[in-house]
C-alpha cells in the first residue's frame, strides 16, 4: 500500500511507496517488489515543485523550522491519515547525532545524503551509508542518527508527527519565501554524476585496527570494481585457480559467496554474495566482522536494528531488537555495518552484492527464536547433516560464473 499523497493531489499522480512501513514500522519486512525501485522519484519532484508554487507562506511558515544543520520547509500538513510533506534543506551548519522523536520517511530528491547510525549519542557510528535520489530511508522513532549533506541537496521528509526538539526555530513568512526559492532552484538545477573511478585494491590500507569510518572510506575500491566489469570478471573467473580464494568461496545458509581477493596481512577480503536464499535473508543476524557492501544487481529492502539488551554481541532473540533504519537498496547502493548491529533483507530475485569484509571482531549470530528449516541449508553429500556452509565444487563454480554472466554481473562470451 503506497504512502498517500498530500491533500489535493490529483488522482493521476503516482503515489510514493512504503505506507505500510510508516503505518507499521515495527512489523515484518514488506514485499520488496512493491518498494524497491525509483519510479516514484520524478513524480515526487514534480509534486514538490507544484506544492512550492502553491504554498502560502503565511499559512505554512509556523509549521516550518530551522535547526542545527538544516531547514524543514512544510509543503502540506498532515490531514485525514495523510502524512505531512516537508522539504529538508541542509544549510552547512553543524549538527550532532540525535534520537529521532518520531518515525519519518526520508527520500533524497537531489544530491546524496550521508547517514550515520549510533547506539547512543556518546557512541561511535555503527552504520554508515550514502543515500542517493530514488532511495527510501525510514528512520524509526528512538534511533540516534546524524544526517549530513552538501548544501545544494534536497530531501523529502514524510511524517505523521511534527518534530518537537527544543532547539528548533519556526520560520517567518519571509524566511519561508527565501527557503522555498532555494528549494526550487536546487530541485531544477542540472546535476552531474560523480564518475570518480575509486580506489585500486592495492590502495586499501591495513584494516586490523581500523574504526568503522576508515573501513567505510574503502568503499571506493568497490566503486572501481563495479565500474570495471572486465576486471571484475577476471577476478571472479580466476577464483577457481587460486587455492586460498577457492577454499574461501562457499555456499551458505544465506547465499553463495565467491571470493575475489584476500589480504590476510591487511585484514580484509573482497567477495561477491549472490544466489541468495530469499527466506533466510529475512532472518535477523549480525556478522563477525565489519563490512562495506555495494549492490551490483537486483536490490532489497534492508532493516538495521539495535539490540535492546545492552549487549554488543552474543545470542539474541527478535524480542531484543528495535528497528532503527529501513532503506531500499538499489544497484549502486553502498553502506558499512558494524558487528554490533543486526540486519535483515527482503531480496529481489537475482540480487548480487560486492562486499569488502574487515577483520573479525565478534561472533556471528542469528535470532535464536527463528530457526531456518534444514531444507534451506546447502545440500550435503549423501548421509551427512546439511551444514550451514561448505566449499563449492568445481561444477558449482562454473555454474555460478554462468549465472553471474546471465544476470549481467560479469561479462562472458555468449553460449554456443
Amino acid at each position: 500500500m503506497p504512502i498517500p499523497l498530500p491533500p489535493g493531489a490529483p488522482a493521476d499522480v503516482i503515489p510514493l511507496p512504503a505506507a505500510d512501513l510508516l503505518t507499521h514500522p515495527n512489523g515484518p519486512l514488506a514485499n520488496p517488489e512493491r518498494l524497491v525501485g525509483d519510479t516514484w522519484l520524478t513524480p515526487a519532484i514534480k509534486r514538490a515543485l507544484l506544492l512550492l508554487d502553491q504554498a502560502d507562506p503565511r499559512a505554512l511558515a509556523a509549521g516550518s523550522h530551522t535547526g542545527p544543520g538544516h531547514t524543514m520547509l512544510l509543503l502540506a500538513p498532515p490531514r485525514d491519515g495523510h502524512p505531512a510533506w516537508y522539504l529538508r534543506l541542509p544549510d552547512g551548519t553543524t549538527a550532532e547525532p540525535r534520537p529521532a522523536t518520531r518515525t519519518t520517511a526520508v527520500l533524497p530528491l537531489a544530491g546524496p545524503l550521508n547517514l550515520a547510525l549510533y547506539r547512543d549519542q556518546d557512541d561511535s557510528p555503527q552504520y554508515l551509508r550514502t543515500l542517493h535520489p530514488g532511495q527510501l530511508c525510514l528512520l524509526h522513532a528512538g534511533a540516534t542518527t546524524l544526517l549530513t549533506a552538501a548544501p545544494d541537496t534536497v530531501q523529502l521528509v514524510l511524517t505523521h508527527l511534527p518534530d518537537t526538539a527544543p532547539d528548533l526555530r519556526p520560520l517567518s513568512p519571509t524566511d519561508y519565501r527565501a527557503a522555498a526559492a532555494t528549494a526550487h532552484f536546487r530541485l531544477t538545477a542540472p546535476r552531474r554524476d560523480d564518475d570518480r573511478p575509486g580506489l585500486l585494491l592495492d590502495d586499501i590500507p591495513d584494516l586490523h585496527t581500523a574504526d568503522l569510518p576508515r573501513i567505510h572510506a574503502q568503499a571506493g575500491a568497490l566503486h572501481r570494481l563495479d565500474a570495471d566489469r572486465t576486471h571484475l570478471t577476471y577476478l571472479a573467473t580466476t577464483t577457481i585457480l587460486s587455492p586460498d580464494r577457492y577454499e574461501a568461496s562457499r555456499t551458505t545458509l544465506l547465499a553463495d559467496r565467491l571470493v575475489l581477493a584476500t589480504a590476510h596481512d591487511h585484514g580484509y577480503e573482497i567477495r561477491l554474495n549472490t544466489r541468495h536464499h530469499p527466506a533466510n535473508q529475512r532472518l535477523p543476524h549480525n556478522h563477525a566482522h565489519p563490512f562495506t557492501t555495494r549492490v551490483l544487481a537486483g536490490g532489497y529492502l534492508h532493516t538495521v536494528s539495535l539490540r535492546t539488551d545492552d549487549r554488543a554481541d552474543g545470542p539474541f532473540t527478535t524480542r531484543q531488537l528495535h528497528p532503527a533504519v529501513t532503506t531500499t537498496e538499489l544497484p549502486g547502493s553502498t553502506y558499512t555495518l558494524a558487528p554490533t548491529l543486526v540486519h535483515q533483507a527482503a531480496m529481489l530475485p537475482d540480487s548480487t552484492t560486492l562486499v569488502l569484509r574487515g577483520p573479525s571482531t565478534a561472533a556471528a549470530h542469528s535470532a535464536t527464536d527463528l530457526t531456518p528449516p534444514i531444507s534451506t541449508r546447502p545440500a550435503p553429500a549423501a548421509d551427512e547433516v546439511p551444514p550451514y556452509s561448505r566449499p563449492m565444487t568445481d561444477d558449482e563454480h562454473h555454474g555460478l560464473y554462468r549465472y553471474l554472466a546471465d544476470t549481467g554481473v560479469i561479462c562472458l562470451p555468449p553460449r554456443r
